[in-house]
């Protein structure tokens, strides 16, 4: 009977740790990222978007970066042209930004301090333009 006892209880405890694995692993996969173009005017300062000029096109997205931590979100460089300058803006009071364009500047990965919405910007100086091109995109981590 002792034994028996011994049995049950072992099994409990193994279903128990391996349900609560699985309950782990699913809240980690349900990590998300949302973006969206941000309305003109939104926002603080409000958002603008100068998107092309000349053979110039900017756009970006952005991925959850992980399955565990909601907050770490891939950003990808989709714009079109021969970019001499990035900055990001990722919308929490945090910036990336140089002249030296390296795939790191160019898609970047970032922490959130806490799952919400942000209103990102990504601006670039391309060659054969003068001036630079800019576009906001709302992201909502969660």
């Amino acid at each position: 009977m002792k034994n028996n006892k011994k049995s049950v209880w072992k099994i409990t405890v193994s279903v128990f740790t391996v349900l609560m694995i699985l309950a782990l692993l699913s809240e980690g996969a349900s990590a998300k990222c949302t973006v969206t173009m941000t309305p003109l005017g939104a926002g603080t300062p409000p958002a603008t978007a100068r998107i092309s000029g000349g053979n110039n096109y900017i756009d970006y997205t952005a991925v959850a970066a992980s399955s565990t931590n909601p907050r770490l979100v891939q950003f990808k460089d989709l714009s079109k042209g021969k970019e001499t300058y990035i900055r990001w803006d990722f919308g929490d009071g945090t910036s990336l930004q140089g002249t030296k364009i390296t795939s790191s500047l160019k898609n970047p990965t970032h922490t959130f301090p806490k799952t919400g919405f942000y209103i990102s910007c990504m601006t670039i100086r391309c060659d054969g333009y003068n001036g630079l091109l800019w576009v906001h995109k709302s992201i909502v981590v969660k």
